[in-house]
């Protein structure tokens, strides 16, 4: 069964989708999911991490600005379908990305 990868955004209150792709399992539209949030949370994370941030401000960093990630099948039937919460996996790498030890940020040496 084919799956829809759909990213939702809010902006100035209105909701906007958009198909991020077709893929031909449950896995693979999962895998792309997956780095989408990855992505997004890393990014921020390296923006904020000499803020001190928590696991908690990055998960509500993405709740504010992250893209809501969808997959849902291309063919609705009666039989099951597999779900992704977006949320959960989002709260799940917030903790493992602020559990790791980041690296100082780099400096560039000064000119003489």
């Amino acid at each position: 069964m084919n799956y829809f990868v759909h990213g939702v955004t809010k902006t100035g209150g209105k909701l906007h989708a958009r198909e991020i792709g077709e893929y031909w399992n449950f896995d693979e539209a999962v895998a792309v999911a997956r780095q989408r949030i990855d992505d997004f949370l890393y990014r921020e994370y390296q923006r904020s991490v000499w803020h001190g941030v928590t696991p908690q401000k990055l998960l509500m960093l993405y709740k504010q600005a992250g893209e809501a990630i969808l997959i849902v099948p291309k063919v609705h039937s009666a039989t099951f379908v597999p779900q992704f919460d977006h949320l959960e996996y989002a709260a799940a790498k917030c903790k493992e990305i602020c559990a790791s030890p980041a690296a100082p940020p780099k400096t560039t040496p000064a000119k003489a």
